[in-house]
């Protein structure tokens, strides 16, 4: 603003101090407001150091080394796992995940590109037949898939994904192991965030950040796994590290997976926990809540305090208090004071009950709750409702709560087919390839190998509040040209639209086989009459 001045100022100091105000503002300053104090010193209010609000808000600029620095990575960890263990609404959120993400697990449908390979269509069909098939020998055996034998594919990715929240991120590793009875060598072992880390606990170098060792372009070359967890020694098993390369080094095919909850900054080379922003609020959340719980379990009970009067004598206490021998059910020790449900005390002379209402339950503890979860479902991009399982709005809200959500479930889902499930995918099709499980021609090729590689992942069906209303407006939307009966079936059922086809085939030529009456609607079960041949 101009400043003020009267007309007896002389026109030179007028343009004098005009002068000094637009050398300000080009050298980067303001002038701050004369009126209210309400100026800054800055062109964004949000950049100055001058107003309340902000004085005390000055963080640094660091690298992703140093904003996501060993020390503070571990502590979110070991937060994360705890609030995963004894948080309610923690817990809620990363199984909901799980849930939703994986499910029953992501099943692969082999999508080779028949054009790019120079074959038909039916031969392509052909093909992903094959492939699926030989997917399947080492998907559903734990003992083809798992290092140790426990789990098949499709429980490994609740796990990897479970593992990659928790802790921010998670290494699968591809051992080569002969097992009696098994098919193929390719094993997957899952080695937890904990155990990635420098050779002894040393410090970080220019090539190697926290475990993650890397070129000059910043591509991993190298993970460094500690033989145990750092800090946990066991008898006759001293700590050692081993180097585990990320690429053949003559084929380039991916031998360790490094799975990671997100990536928010580019040179990050180690995931955070998915809880590390709600961490703070989480915590005080479950404590508010515990203490409300407590203090209604304690309102709950009938609570009485004894008032002694001035005219209180020890020879008036009741027999009970003089007898040595306690009431049935009476457990408490002697001078001790406790809470009973439905306890009647014998009071003595000059002893008055007085009972305790503390006002539990609180009336406004539900809505302050959901207004905290609110701001955690925000920042983790679930709304309540399907946080906390709770439909209690209309259709129309409940149905767009759970849309929202699905955005978020369908990233994640990808995120995990691109990060775990592919790559894991294309091992196995290499040994295949390798052992003569399968014949294809070229497969050396990196652009044929992607050919035959190409998959699609399908989970868990969506669901639907109102089936009828959304089978509905999934036959207008393939009627209008906007959809395909592939993308509905996937999204309503969770199966390729080829398979459930080819079964419904098999149902209605069963039907006519066996002469059952048609079902009344038309289609495949009341298919036109053929017209009659001309002689």
């Amino acid at each position: 603003m101009w400043p003020f001045r009267s007309r007896e100022a002389p026109a030179e100091q007028l343009m004098r101090e005009a002068i000094k105000v637009a050398r300000a503002s080009v050298d980067g300053g303001q002038v701050v407001a004369q009126g209210g104090g309400g100026g800054v010193e800055t062109r964004w209010r949000g950049a100055s150091r001058v107003l309340r609000s902000m004085a005390s808000w000055i963080p640094g600029l660091g690298s992703p080394r140093r904003d996501f620095n060993q020390g503070e990575r571990r502590m979110l960890v070991a937060r994360s796992r705890d609030a995963m263990r004894n948080h309610l609404i923690a817990r809620a959120a990363i199984t909901r995940l799980r849930t939703n993400v994986v499910g029953t697990g992501l099943v692969c449908r082999a999508q080779v590109d028949h054009e790019a390979l120079g074959l038909t269509e039916e031969q392509g069909d052909a093909l992903n037949g094959k492939l699926d098939r030989i997917w399947s020998l080492y998907a559903d055996d734990p003992r083809e898939c798992d290092a140790e034998a426990t789990l098949n594919h499709y429980q490994l990715q609740a796990l990897v994904l479970v593992s990659s929240l928790v802790a921010g991120d998670v290494l699968v590793a591809s051992p080569d192991q002969e097992r009696a009875g098994c098919v193929f060598s390719t094993r997957l072992q899952l080695i937890e965030s904990d155990r990635v880390s420098n050779p002894n606990s040393g410090l970080d170098r220019v090539n190697l950040v926290d475990g993650v060792e890397f070129d000059d372009l910043g591509a991993p070359v190298a993970y460094h796994v500690c033989t145990g967890y750092p800090g946990e020694y066991l008898a006759g098993r001293p700590l050692s590290w081993e180097r585990l390369t990320a690429f053949g080094a003559a084929t380039g095919r991916r031998r360790v997976l490094h799975v990671l909850a997100d990536k928010e900054r580019p040179g990050q080379k180690r995931g955070m926990p998915y809880l590390a922003p709600v961490l703070e609020p989480l915590q005080k959340l479950e404590r508010y809540s515990s203490a409300e719980l407590m203090a209604a379990v304690i309102s709950a009970m009938f609570t009485v305090f004894i008032k002694k009067s001035s005219d209180f004598q020890t020879s008036n206490l009741p027999m009970t208090a003089l007898s040595d021998e306690k009431p049935e059910g009476d457990n408490t020790s002697d001078g001790e004071l406790s809470l009973g449900e439905g306890a009647v005390v014998d009071l003595g002379v000059g002893e008055e009950p007085v009972v305790a209402n503390p006002g539990r339950p609180n009336a406004q503890f539900d809505p302050f709750f959901s207004a905290v979860v609110k701001e955690i479902g925000a920042a983790l991009e679930l709304p309540l409702e399907e946080l906390l399982l709770h439909y209690s709005s209309s259709y129309s809200a409940a149905r767009a709560a759970m849309l929202q959500a699905w955005r978020f479930y369908s990233l994640r889902r990808w995120w995990l087919a691109c990060d775990f499930c592919q790559p894991s995918r294309e091992l196995v099709i290499d040994e295949a390839v390798a052992r003569g499980l399968i014949d294809l021609p070229g497969y050396s090729d990196p652009a044929k190998r992607k050919a035959y590689c190409q998959a699609l992942w399908i989970g868990p069906a969506r669901g639907a509040i109102d089936e009828l209303k959304e089978a509905n407006a999934a036959g207008k939307r393939i009627d209008i040209g906007v959809s395909n009966e592939t993308l509905e079936t996937a999204a309503m059922t969770g199966e390729p639209w080829q398979q459930v086809f080819r079964q419904r085939v098999r149902e209605v030529e069963q039907r006519r086989k066996h002469n059952l009456q048609a079902l009344p609607k038309g289609g495949l079960e009341n298919p036109p009459e053929p017209e009659p041949k001309e002689e």
